[in-house]
């Protein structure tokens, strides 16, 4: 293959995937089976509390990390830790309660 033909499939390589990084949301997905849309504030809320260590562990089987009224829901929001897992409950959002890593946020 000819230096100009590599040229020319590199730069419409390039085009394209600059088209498709500029047209979509990294980090923004469409919930899948098993998964639950929360809305944008209560997302940032459990990766707010994701990376300051999320649950520790220990005797409590049950305990809640932090609790905050949503903006966006006009609702209480409360992250907790049950059994060992990171849970989130929300009225609107999550009523039942979920486990964090089932949520992703609403487009």
């Amino acid at each position: 293959m000819k230096p100009i033909q590599m040229l020319l499939i590199f730069a419409a390589a390039s085009a394209m995937l600059t088209q498709g990084c500029a047209a979509s949301k990294h980090d923004v997905a469409k919930a899948q089976a098993g998964q639950v849309s929360v809305c944008t504030k209560c997302y940032d809320q459990i990766r707010k509390v994701r990376s300051t260590g999320g649950p520790r562990g220990g005797l409590a089987t049950h305990r809640t990390i932090t609790t905050h009224m949503c903006e966006e829901c006009k609702d209480e929001v409360t992250i907790y830790e049950k059994d060992g897992v990171l849970m989130v409950r929300c009225a609107t959002c999550a009523p039942e309660g979920v486990d964090c890593d089932r949520c992703v946020p609403k487009e």
